[in-house]
């Protein structure tokens, strides 16, 4: 049996720097089909990064790796311009697509990490590993949505698999890992206690030490006055061990958990660090 890694077939290397409240991309290196355009001022002198796929999604055996170091005080919101779209895993043809992604914050730094949704395929198979190394006095907030397939073609949970892990440390202390594995056609995911007559599902994540006992109750009241004005979602609010707070929500439509990733980035943004909402470019 071939046990060997796929080969890495786009990549993103980035370094980021700040003097005199001002980030710049310090320097970046990229292999098609992804890469940094260019960058944008957005406000509170941050600085916006897009990544952009010249491809038309992830195919069998692809894999993607992103490296991102941010220096001591940058200040910077990354995403990327599409969904990534992962292809149908054809059997012979290199098996799941990989993603793996590693983030580095150095003291001081304040990183937004909002990617846009993953769209599984049918007959998808995808495997997505992230480690974050927090320095004290970093900041970072990130968002994920996975969407169960094109819908409109009838594809729900028609993916083979969907595998995900995080794992955030606090310089060499691990404070979060979660980890999660869907199988669509091995478990009834539909069922109660699962999805229920749920499909999509999305993660908001908050680490920094300026999180105290009060940050997961103040969450959670904005996410129950959004529930109350009749949003189709359920959502949970949990803690790691330090230093963190993760939302966790189901929903039917990928717009309405934006709302919910939108609400409580917002919230977060001005309680704890004393920011309007950003409106992204789009």
């Amino acid at each position: 049996m071939n046990t060997a890694m796929p080969r890495v077939t786009g990549s993103v290397r980035a370094e980021f720097s700040a003097s005199g409240g001002a980030t710049r991309l310090e320097r970046s290196v990229h292999s098609y089909p992804l890469k940094i355009a260019k960058t944008f001022s957005f406000p509170n002198r941050q600085l916006g990064v897009y990544v952009m796929d010249a491809s038309p999604g992830m195919m069998a055996g692809d894999r993607y790796e992103l490296s991102w170091h941010f220096g001591e005080a940058a200040n910077v919101f990354v995403t990327n311009q599409s969904y990534t779209k992962v292809h149908p895993s054809v059997p012979g043809a290199g098996g799941a697509s990989e993603q793996r992604q590693k983030l580095v914050l150095e003291q001081g730094a304040y990183v937004e990490y909002m990617p846009e949704p993953v769209t599984l395929y049918k007959d998808a198979r995808f495997r997505s590993a992230t480690d974050v190394v927090l320095a004290p006095g970093a900041a970072l907030v990130m968002s994920d949505i996975v969407c169960p397939g094109r819908l409109h073609r009838g594809e729900l949970f028609q993916y083979e698999q969907y595998r995900s892990r995080l794992t955030v440390w606090l310089e060499e202390e691990p404070i979060y890992q979660s980890r999660q594995r869907l199988e669509p056609a091995a478990s009834e995911v539909e069922a109660a206690g699962r999805f229920e007559d749920y499909t999509h599902l999305a993660s908001f994540y908050v680490f920094s030490d300026r999180i105290g006992p009060d940050t997961t109750g103040m969450l959670r009241g904005a996410l129950e006055l959004f529930m109350e004005a009749g949003a189709p979602v359920y959502c949970g609010v949990s803690s790691a061990v330090k230093h963190g707070v993760i939302v966790s929500a189901l929903g039917r439509r990928v717009i309405d958990l934006e709302r919910v990733v939108e609400t409580a980035w917002a919230a977060v943004r001005r309680e704890l660090f004393g920011q309007p909402p950003l409106k992204v470019p789009k």
